[in-house]
């Protein structure tokens, strides 16, 4: 149940991201699809899967993040109704999913089993993700060098 609700307010995160505007809310809009993405596979797969794989959105949204910083001028967002408004339908949303649905989210669910963290049929995966973190690592490092790349210091006479 909790599964759907995550599914729902997923699909409305990424059905609005063509309305942000500005970079700098892209990216938090493009990092709390993430962490929904993570918390449904943290659900539905491996918890710790879902772990990685918030670790690697959050490392990339970082150089995303100062990247754009270092680029675009100061932006004055103005408070709108519009915003106001799209928190409380949210929230009456999520109010009226948990009534139709019956969900209680203050309930903690046992699955009566040890779950193992590490499975032989896992390897594979758990593989390329230290190669994903890995070649992640390379690319920042390479990205951020301050001689030729894009964080060069301004020259300002």
């Amino acid at each position: 149940m909790v599964e759907c609700l995550v599914l729902v307010l997923l699909g409305g995160l990424v059905l609005t991201l063509p309305l942000v505007s500005s970079p700098l809310l892209m990216g938090l809009w493009v990092l709390a699809v993430a962490m929904g993405l993570s918390l449904w596979i943290g659900l539905n797969v491996m918890s710790w899967f879902g772990l990685i794989l918030f670790l690697v959105y959050i490392g990339g949204m970082l150089v995303m993040f100062i990247y754009f910083v270092a680029i675009t001028p100061n932006q004055r967002h103005e408070n709108s109704v519009f915003y106001a408004l799209m928190g409380v339908i949210l929230i009456l949303f999520i109010s009226l999913m948990k009534l139709i649905l019956g969900m209680e989210f203050g309930k903690c669910v046992s699955f009566g089993s040890e779950l193992m963290m590490f499975t032989n049929s896992q390897g594979v995966i758990l593989i390329l993700i230290f190669f994903l973190l890995f070649i992640s690592l390379i690319i920042v490092v390479k990205v951020t060098q301050r001689v030729c790349g894009p964080f060069r210091p301004f020259m300002t006479n």
